[in-house]
C-alpha cells in the first residue's frame, strides 16, 4: 500500500509540472508573437543610401621595368561604380613593347627600349564617370654581363657623365598651321638616347621618343597661355640609364581669323555717296594684335571712290557710286600665316529729306480737326532715321522723332501759315535740313 501511494503521488507531481510548463510556453509564445507584431508595425524608414565614393586611380609612380624582361603591372582604382575601363589620353603605348588591357587595367609585355615614358591614364566606370592621372613608366636598359672562370664582370668600363641636351628654341605655334620641325640633340652619356617630355605636348604635336628626338605636327587647340615643358633624355648606360633635362616654354595661339563680317563678326559699316567714310578691318589669333598686314585681292578699291585698303586694315575715302561691293580681303600675321575672307561694303544713295513745299508738300490742317496723320519723308543714307523741328509746330501738333509723323488737333485760333525747319539724321551721323510750310485753315 505504501509503495502504491508513493507511485500515485509521483505521477500526480509530474502531471502538475507538465501542465505548468505548458502554460509557461503558451504565455511566452503569446508575448513573443505580440512583440513581433508590434515590431512589424513600428519598422522605421530605411536610411537613404550613402552617396557613391568618388572615382580615383590609386596606382602611383614610378612604375619600373627592364628592357627584355617580361613586364606586368596592374593598374588599380577605387570608388565610382565598377567595373572599370582603362585608356591612355592620345592612345600611345604605355612604353615600347607594352600594351594596356582596357578591360582589366593590366599593363603587360616585354619592354624593347629603355627610357622614361610619361602618359595620362584615364579610368571610366559603368556610369560613364571618369578620372585621370599622370603615371610614368621607367624602363631601365638591360644589364650586359659575361662569365669567365666562374667570375662575372659588367661591360662598359667606367660610367660616363650624364647626357646633356643641346639648347634649342620652341617657337610659338598656331592652331591648324604645321609646326616647324624641331630636332633635339644631346651629347655625353652613352647613345642611343631615349626622349620624353612632361607634361604631354599640346594636342597635335608629337615627340619622337627613340633615336633622334624630333618635335613635329600640327597644333589642334590653343593654349591658355605660355606652358613650361620639361624635355628629358636618357642614355643607354646599364643597368639604369642616366638622364639630362631642359625646360622650354611654348604657347599655341588661336587660329588666325578675320573677325569683320559674317558668320560671327559685325559687317562692314555702310557708306553713303558723297559722305566721308572710315572703317577698320578686324582680325585675331596667330601672333596677336598689332602684327597683321592687310591687302585686297586684285588691288581693287573697297568701293568706287574709296582709297586702297591700307596695310593696317583701314578703309577710307568718299564713295561715289551706290551699290554693294564684294571684295576678297587678306590678312597675314607676323609669323607668315594668312587667311582670306569675302566682305561686302554697301554704299547708299545720298541722304535726302524728300518732303517739300511743291512736289510733296505737307497737307493742310484744319482748325479743331484731327490732323493727318501726315509724315515728312526721307530716303538714302543709313536707316534708321531721327527727326526734329524748330521752331515748334503750332499748339496741339507734335512731330514723332522716330517715324517723322505729325499728329494732333490744331487749336481754335491757330489759322494761318507757319514755316518750320525740319532736321533729318541717319544712323551714320549724317544730317540734312529743310524748311517746310504748314497751313492751318478755318
Amino acid at each position: 500500500m505504501i509503495s502504491s501511494n508513493r507511485g500515485s503521488r509521483l505521477v500526480q507531481g509530474l502531471t502538475r509540472t507538465r501542465n505548468m510548463l505548458g502554460a509557461f510556453l503558451l504565455v511566452f509564445a503569446a508575448t513573443v508573437g505580440f512583440n513581433a507584431c508590434g515590431d512589424a508595425n513600428n519598422v522605421s524608414n530605411p536610411e537613404p543610401p550613402a552617396p557613391p565614393i568618388p572615382l580615383v586611380i590609386t596606382t602611383s609612380t614610378p612604375i619600373n621595368g627592364t628592357v627584355g624582361t617580361a613586364f606586368s603591372r596592374q593598374l588599380n582604382a577605387g570608388g565610382g561604380t565598377p567595373p572599370y575601363t582603362w585608356s591612355i589620353i592620345g592612345n600611345p603605348a604605355p612604353a615600347p613593347g607594352l600594351l594596356l588591357d582596357s578591360n582589366t587595367g593590366l599593363i603587360s609585355g616585354t619592354p624593347t627600349f629603355s627610357g622614361i615614358f610619361p602618359s595620362t591614364y584615364r579610368v571610366t566606370d559603368t556610369t560613364k564617370k571618369s578620372t585621370q592621372k599622370d603615371l610614368t613608366i621607367s624602363i631601365a636598359a638591360a644589364s650586359s654581363s659575361v662569365s669567365s672562370a666562374g667570375l662575372t664582370s659588367t661591360t662598359g668600363g667606367p660610367q660616363e657623365a650624364p647626357p646633356t641636351i643641346t639648347p634649342f628654341t620652341l617657337p610659338n605655334g598656331t592652331v591648324n598651321v604645321t609646326y616647324p620641325t624641331i630636332q633635339l640633340e644631346a651629347t655625353g652619356g652613352r647613345p642611343p638616347y631615349t626622349w620624353s617630355v612632361s607634361p604631354a605636348l599640346p594636342n597635335g604635336l608629337f615627340l619622337n621618343l627613340l633615336g633622334p628626338g624630333v618635335i613635329s605636327g600640327t597644333p589642334l587647340n590653343a593654349s591658355l597661355g605660355p606652358t613650361t615643358y620639361t624635355v628629358t633624355v636618357m642614355d643607354s648606360t646599364a643597368p639604369t640609364g642616366q638622364v639630362g633635362t631642359i625646360t622650354r616654354t611654348l604657347t599655341i595661339n588661336a587660329a588666325l581669323t578675320i573677325d569683320t563680317g559674317p558668320p560671327t563678326g559685325p559687317p562692314l559699316p555702310a557708306g553713303t555717296v558723297g559722305q566721308p567714310y572710315h572703317a577698320l578691318s578686324s582680325a585675331s589669333g596667330a601672333t596677336g594684335p598689332g602684327t597683321y598686314r592687310w591687302s585686297m585681292a586684285g588691288n581693287l578699291p573697297p568701293a568706287p571712290g574709296l582709297q586702297p585698303l591700307t596695310s593696317s586694315g583701314v578703309i577710307s575715302g568718299t564713295p561715289t557710286v551706290p551699290g554693294s561691293f564684294t571684295r576678297t580681303y587678306l590678312v597675314q600675321s607676323g609669323n607668315g600665316v594668312a587667311v582670306t575672307k569675302s566682305l561686302t561694303l554697301t554704299v547708299n544713295v545720298a541722304l535726302s529729306l524728300d518732303t517739300d513745299d511743291r512736289t510733296l508738300p505737307l497737307p493742310p490742317a484744319y482748325e479743331n480737326q484731327p490732323y493727318g496723320p501726315a509724315s515728312v519723308t526721307a530716303s538714302g543714307g543709313t536707316a534708321p532715321y531721327t527727326w526734329s523741328v524748330t521752331p515748334a509746330l503750332p499748339a496741339s501738333l507734335s512731330l514723332n522723332g522716330v517715324t517723322g509723323e505729325i499728329t494732333g488737333t490744331p487749336d481754335v485760333g491757330t489759322v494761318g501759315t507757319t514755316s518750320h525747319q525740319f532736321t533729318l539724321q541717319d544712323s551714320a551721323g549724317q544730317s540734312v535740313k529743310k524748311s517746310l510750310q504748314l497751313t492751318i485753315n478755318p
